[in-house]
């Protein structure tokens, strides 16, 4: 196979750059009979794909007459690193004629009304020997086509955009594109169930939702092409209530669960747990109570009956938002007292470590008696 020498298409300029062998479109009336080769860059002006887009080649044949425009697609569009490469193979229309066929390459964006367009280039034609002139062509041409075409029934809709096809004796454009959506409405969900195999069990069902879908066009007036690797966007619709309708407000903070939308949703609501349980006490020796929370928030413990020990010491303890505070007696009186007068607490997830003032014995947890203590977690 002969060496591809591409046409060079400059998305900044949009400029064509043509090897001089390129030049050359072929001779009058060829029709597939050469092949032009092109190289792009995949991404064009303001973020446009040309893997996901419509890519043409818009010509003007040298008979510079409205008649000897036309557009073709561009062929076998593949991806090379940074680039795109396609193809082009000119029918007789743009050969028809002599002489300079002008022509540029437009990209429409898909589902979108975006279109990207190169400058204008040249390609030459050059004179050849038909064995018809172009009128006598029509002429005998036209009778022809009336009767060969006239129990046609194609319309513009009917063929391909950038085709074209005789009906009842007149030449039809195609206007038939992929430009319609799909959309997908659930009439039904319903339980259901699929069987399953498991290892070592054998077979089971599985409870599943079972959806009926009915599937239509976005426009029923206008048809649709679906044709190679074209993708059509489906837009689905679905009633929200078989998710439930609870809100992150209702779910707890970090959990996780479907909305209304179907969209992953984490819970916001804050909710305490509480544990509780009995110690006793150790003096001055510090004390660590496991209250089996993953973390401790606040905490209350209070001295279950009066010392009979006449022992100073704490009767009960309130830490909440990082202070402690409580109720102490001395052997002869009580007194509330804070932080500066009582010990030190550390709270580690979901353990409390109480830790009595050195040299204070109001800050002690009686020997021997029994504390009763109350937890809270978030």
């Amino acid at each position: 196979m002969a060496e591809i020498n591409y046409i060079e298409i400059n998305a900044e300029n949009r400029s064509i750059t043509i090897p001089q062998s390129e030049k050359l479109l072929g001779v009058e009336n060829d029709s597939k009979a050469i092949r032009k080769y092109f190289r792009c860059p995949k991404i064009v002006g303001d973020g446009i794909d040309l893997t996901k887009s419509d890519v043409h080649i818009n010509i003007q044949n040298a008979s510079n007459k409205v008649s000897g425009k036309d557009r073709y697609n561009a062929e076998n569009l593949k991806v090379s690193d940074e680039n795109v490469t396609f193809e082009w193979s000119p029918l007789r229309k743009a050969t028809s004629h002599k002489g300079t066929v002008r022509f540029s390459v437009c990209v429409t964006e898909e589902g979108t009304d975006r279109e990207w367009n190169t400058t204008i280039a040249t390609l030459n034609v050059l004179e050849g020997e038909e064995l018809f002139t172009e009128k006598e062509r029509e002429e005998r041409g036209s009778d022809f086509a009336g009767i060969l075409t006239a129990d046609a029934t194609a319309d513009a809709d009917s063929i391909e955009l950038g085709k074209s096809a005789y009906v009842n004796g007149k030449k039809i454009e195609g206007a038939l594109t992929s430009k319609n959506e799909i959309k997908a409405v659930t009439k039904k969900t319903e339980l259901s169930s699929t069987p399953i195999i498991i290892p070592n069990y054998g077979q089971s069902t599985m409870p599943v939702l079972k959806h009926t879908i009915e599937v239509s066009l976005a426009d029923t007036s206008k048809p649709v092409l679906l044709k190679g690797d074209i993708k059509k966007t489906i837009a689905y619709d679905e009633a929200g209530s078989i998710y439930g309708d609870a809100k992150a407000s209702d779910v707890r903070v970090g959990k996780t669960f479907t909305s209304s939308n179907g969209l992953k949703v984490t819970g916001t609501l804050v909710v305490s747990e509480v544990k509780y349980g009995t110690i006793t006490g150790k003096g001055m020796n510090s004390q660590a109570i496991e209250t089996g929370l993953s973390n401790v928030s606040r905490f209350i413990m209070a001295r279950k009956f009066p010392s009979t020990k006449g022992d100073a010491g704490v009767l009960s303890l309130v830490y909440k938002d990082g202070r402690l505070s409580g109720v102490s007696t001395s052997s002869s009186s009580m007194a509330v007292v804070d932080n500066y007068d009582i010990g030190t607490v550390a709270i580690n997830k979901g353990t409390i470590t109480y830790t009595p003032k050195a040299n204070e014995k109001m800050s002690a947890l009686t020997e021997g008696d029994t504390y009763d203590w109350i937890a809270i977690g978030e």
